[in-house]
């Protein structure tokens, strides 16, 4: 029985999907096929085989995930971002089974007056603030089988 674990790391930064393993920061397109199903085209793929390897991606991808200093917090996140774990086995026969875990890591909601956020960090905060309230206007329609 053979297994591959490969793993991807990226972050939603002011609605753009960025790469957290390619230092470029080039933004990425999230795309659908009948085969694949949701993806993100020409995001980096990178197979492990320890635990200590994936802990390497993790602390690169950390490295290039936007932060900045609020009055709340001295390293606050400024995107959301979701560590992807492709595990798939073939046993002897052939029979290919794959498996993908989603880790997210969600930036935190803003007060404004409390953060004392401008500029920049003001454009990020209402960002955030905006992304968490589709998702949590998703989750709710999810939960009471209304239309997201």
């Amino acid at each position: 029985m053979d297994f591959s674990i490969g793993c991807s790391y990226l972050q939603v930064y002011m609605e753009e999907v960025v790469d957290l393993l390619d230092s470029s920061g080039t933004s990425l397109e999230i795309r659908e096929s009948a085969t694949k199903g949701i993806y993100v085209d020409n995001l980096t793929h990178q197979y492990v085989t320890d635990d200590q390897q994936v802990y390497e991606l993790l602390k690169l991808g950390d490295a290039n995930r936007r932060v900045s200093s609020t009055k709340m917090n001295a390293s606050s996140s400024r995107s959301h971002c979701c560590l992807i774990i492709d595990i798939t086995q073939k046993d002897s026969e052939g029979v290919t089974i794959s498996s993908k875990l989603n880790l997210v890591d969600l930036a935190g909601s803003e007060r404004i007056d409390k953060t004392g956020a401008s500029g920049v960090t003001l454009d990020e905060a209402k960002k955030i603030n905006l992304s968490l309230s589709c998702l949590s206007h998703c989750i709710s329609a999810l939960s009471t089988g209304g239309q997201h």
